[in-house]
């Protein structure tokens, strides 16, 4: 499932400054319910419907340098989750004895696959690629997002220093 992949790998680097890369045991990604949907169209196209759990555990800091890199993410990949009339984007937040917290997000997230016709006979797996939702088309994408003039999201995509 590419989505989850994505989401490890962006999250990753966003708390990169926090010790996500040194101590990956601290961000847990997993999906714990999934569900295969087909429309029974013509075609053997179907789509995976699930819920992906981030959890990020004995987080020091504040919790929006989990939040604004999720949203960044979410915005693109799944942003209909974000419309309004939407229910968001659940998360649970536990706060430790120790000045740190757990924090766990589910995410429901979906992932289309399709089948091409092979001219010899079969068919090639097809993951066709996200579109790019209509609100960043020509939006001025997030570079840097600070917190007490601290850098605490940079969009990857966009290198620019301050």
């Amino acid at each position: 499932m590419r989505k989850l992949q994505s989401l490890k790998a962006h999250m990753i680097e966003a708390l990169a400054h926090r010790g996500a890369k040194d101590n990956p045991a601290d961000l847990h990604v997993h999906i714990p319910q999934g569900a295969l949907q087909a429309t029974m169209r013509p075609g053997l196209g179907f789509s995976y419907s699930y819920t992906l759990v981030l959890a990020v555990l004995d987080f020091a800091h504040s919790v929006d340098e989990i939040m604004i890199p999720l949203l960044l993410w979410v915005r693109r990949w799944q942003p209909e989750l974000l419309a309004q009339g939407a229910s968001g984007v659940p998360f649970e937040v536990e706060d430790l004895d120790d000045g740190k917290v757990d924090v766990m997000i589910r995410i429901p997230l979906t992932e289309t696959v399709g089948f091409t016709e092979r001219p010899g006979g079969g068919y090639d797996l097809a993951r066709p690629e996200e579109p790019t939702p209509f609100a960043l088309e020509d939006a001025e994408p997030l570079h840097i997002v600070y917190l007490d003039d601290e850098v605490i999201a940079r969009c990857s995509l966009h290198q620019v220093e301050p």
